[in-house]
Formats: structure tokens, sequence, C-alpha cells
């Protein structure tokens, strides 16, 4: 019974561990976040479509630097372009740098 309690604990931190993406998981969840800022912050009448993203991790500040592939339509413009950002490892905000 005394080493019952270390053990459930010990289990129950590696369970609520968060796992680290990779892969095709990684690339999916960053265009999500980038796409969902763009929805959020979308003027009236302007939507946006990102197709793919070409990333690379940055250990020391623990973000990924992305360049994303977006499909803009306005009501007089359509378009396609590179929109770069900032994304930190957890995913809770996104920094544009062009």
């Amino acid at each position: 019974m005394r080493f019952f309690f270390p053990l459930v604990l010990l289990t129950l931190g590696l369970a609520c561990k968060p796992k680290m993406l990779s892969g095709e998981k990684l690339q999916n969840k960053l265009i999500e976040t980038m796409q969902e800022h763009l929805d959020k912050n979308a003027k009236q009448g302007v939507s946006y479509k990102v197709k793919d993203v070409a990333f690379y991790p940055d250990k020391g500040t623990k973000q990924y630097i992305c360049d994303f592939h977006v499909q803009m339509h306005a009501p007089t413009i359509d378009t396609s372009g590179v929109m770069s950002a900032i994304i930190p490892n957890d995913f809770s905000r996104v920094e544009r740098t062009q």
C-alpha cells in the first residue's frame, strides 16, 4: 500500500504529459492555427484559405517559424501569396511577420 500512491502519481504524471506533434499532424495543426487567426481577423467580405506551410522549429525560443501559402478572396480581388508568421509550441497565438 505504501508504494501504491507514488505509483499512481507517477502513472498520472506520465499519462497527462502533452504529446509532441510531428510530421503531418504538426503541419495540419500549424495550418489550422493560422486559418483560425486569419478567419478571426479578416475584414468584411474577405476570406482566406491556407494551402500549405513550410516551417522549422526554433528550439531556443520554443517557436515555429512558418511560411504559409494563402489564397485570398475579396469582392474585387482573387489572389494568392505567402504569409510569414511565428507560432509558439503551444499554438496559443500567431505573430505575423510578413
